[in-house]
């Protein structure tokens, strides 16, 4: 992004917002070895014409969505089943209007009875909604079909979606009815009975329908006294006036102030996540602020009248600049959009902090290990490194935690290895030659884990070896990627865009058109922050702090799980992702 485009963007946020709604690409998700489009449903829709438009018997849509037999809410998420495409109706499958009705392009040689039979309609009600029909059939005309009246079709299945109180959850790894009953306040019965029976138990990647709980909690009073525009304030470091001063001591400077890049990337994708919840309704007045990088910029800003009206603040970026603003505004939620320490959300219950550490990665990584592999032989490698000791104790205490919760898990104790820089010590003793050997490595010593690689990489033949990492071993050169192929090593990492994605090819091809330029790390960031929070203020108002967890939205490259980190403190966000090491690259495990 040029420096013009740069201040063609700040300017543009102070104007009126697009009311456009962003484009949509499919996603594809494997679950159990099976193929499945995600579809979002939108008023107007059934479950019966979904099933039409995919070509997919709606007993299939019904099995892998047990759900939607209680009929479908507006946002809900439904997986469609490839497997159960039939391929002969999918060249003729009608397509959906805005409105959400089916509309079918009448083929050569078809009939007005035929038609109605195909979408069990009658023909009075096909013609009574197409009046263009007076003139007789024609080929290639297009017919809007009404909802339909065949007895064969369920009732639940022909009544349009609908907009009610309950909330759609995503099925992760290690998540059991009991949690999600607790996590939204509602019984275990009662999820059951919202999703058809859950007769298979859940499956991680699913989505559940949650009820709205029997009893509102008390702090729902803030949604009946939300305004109808929000004041949303952006604060980032754009360091415009160092970047022009840097470009006139040097006209030949390329290119611009790495700070500068960073923000404007961050600016753009936030824009973009902006057009599209004005798109749903959302009026917003969005107030840029460029706050630098030191006290002596951003103090002038923070102490504007203005900012004490404000909603929502996403930025700063810097703990300084967020301390500051937290002891003038106490009432406006601030958001941290970038790394920092749990520091700076200590004593500030009003500040997020989105980018998940170290200690909710690794956490994450006993979860998911214990997730899917609990039958297998886990191993926690403690090599005899005193400054890595409580790195050691918090990965095992995760694992095992997580372990207690799975009924399938081969032993109740967790086996511990204790290898060296020289040699696997006892760890050669604990593989298991008949069962995959699942070994978690808590280490960011880079000779210790160059060894443990080097030692581990012969053995591949003889035993079938699974190694977990710490996100540093990334960056770690002596590591050959060709060795951690072998290993199958997995690393858990706060963030990760995959490039094959629908919905991130989507994305990547709407920020060009928009600003000529490619999207980085710092845009996507900007999207899913700016996307998340202001979808959770648009649906709860200004207290969506307290119930932020059934808040769904669809991010780029991170996840939000959000949780107070005590009762004077601000909430940190324990998603994270899980790498693989696959073809020589690293790639998001589904």
């Amino acid at each position: 992004m040029t420096r013009h485009m740069l201040r063609i963007a700040a300017i543009a946020l102070l104007l009126p917002l697009s009311a456009q709604l962003a484009l949509r690409a499919q996603e594809v998700r494997v679950l159990d070895g099976q193929r499945y489009t995600v579809h979002t449903v939108v008023a107007g829709q059934t479950l019966y014409g979904i099933s039409r438009h995919y070509a997919v018997p709606l007993e299939a849509l019904l099995k892998a969505n047990p759900a939607a037999a209680q009929g479908l809410s507006i946002g809900q998420v439904l997986l469609v089943p490839q497997e159960a495409v039939q391929r002969k109706d999918l060249r003729g499958a009608p397509k959906f209007r805005a409105t959400g009705e089916l509309v079918h392009t009448v083929a050569r040689k078809e009939t007005l009875f035929g038609i109605a039979q195909r979408y069990g309609v009658e023909q009075t009600d096909l013609i009574a909604r197409n009046p263009e029909l007076k003139d007789g059939l024609k080929t290639g005309m297009e017919l809007v079909i009404p909802p339909a009246t065949d007895k064969a079709v369920p009732m639940t299945a022909a009544i349009p979606a609908r907009s009610d109180s309950s909330r759609i959850h995503q099925v992760q790894a290690g998540e059991t009815l009991f949690g999600l009953g607790k996590a939204y306040g509602v019984s275990v019965e009662a999820l059951q009975q919202a999703n058809g029976g859950l007769a298979d138990g859940l499956r991680v990647g699913t989505y559940l329908r949650i009820p709205a709980p029997v009893a509102p909690p008390t702090a729902s009073v803030d949604t009946l006294r939300r305004p109808v525009r929000y004041k949303v304030g952006l604060m980032l470091p754009l360091c415009l006036d160092r970047n022009d001063s840097i470009h006139a001591a040097d006209p030949e400077h390329k290119g611009l102030y790495e700070v500068t890049r960073i923000a404007g990337q961050f600016l753009a994708g936030a824009r973009l996540a902006i057009d599209s919840m004005a798109g749903k309704g959302m009026q917003l007045d969005v107030h840029l602020y460029d706050v630098g990088e030191d006290a002596t910029t951003w103090g002038p800003v923070l102490r504007k009248g203005e900012v004490r009206t404000m909603d929502l603040f996403i930025g700063p970026f810097h703990r300084g600049a967020i301390d500051q603003l937290a002891a003038i505004s106490r009432e406006a939620h601030i958001v941290c959009p970038v790394p920092q320490s749990n520091k700076v959300i200590l004593g500030h219950p009003q500040v997020s902090k989105v980018v998940s550490g170290r200690t909710e990665q690794l956490h994450h990584m006993a979860r998911f290990a214990a997730a899917r592999f609990a039958r297998e032989n886990l191993v926690v490698l403690r090599p005899d490194l005193p400054a890595e000791k409580d790195l050691q104790d918090q990965l095992q205490r995760a694992v095992q935690t997580a372990l207690a919760d799975r009924p399938d898990r081969l032993r109740d104790s967790l086996l511990v290895a204790h290898p060296g820089r020289r040699g696997l010590g006892d760890l050669s003793g604990k593989l298991d030659p008949a069962r995959l050997n699942v070994l978690l490595a808590p280490s960011e010593d880079v000779e210790f884990v160059s060894a443990l690689v080097t030692q581990l990489r012969p053995l591949v033949g003889k035993y079938r070896i699974t190694l977990f990492g710490m996100p540093t071993w990334t960056n770690m050169d002596v590591l050959q990627p060709a060795d951690l192929d072998e290993l199958d090593l997995h690393v858990p990492a706060a963030a990760y865009a995959d490039r094959q994605s629908p919905a991130v090819r989507a994305f990547v091809e709407r920020f060009r058109s928009a600003y000529g330029t490619d999207a980085g790390p710092y845009a996507f960031l900007g999207f899913d922050v700016t996307m998340f929070y202001l979808t959770a203020l648009y649906e709860d108002g200004p207290g969506f702090p307290e119930r932020m967890d059934p808040v769904l939205t669809t991010p780029l490259h991170m996840g939000f799980r959000m949780r107070r980190l005590g009762m004077e403190n601000g909430f940190g966000n324990e998603s994270a992702v899980m790498l693989e090491y696959r073809d020589q690259g690293v790639h998001l495990v589904r």
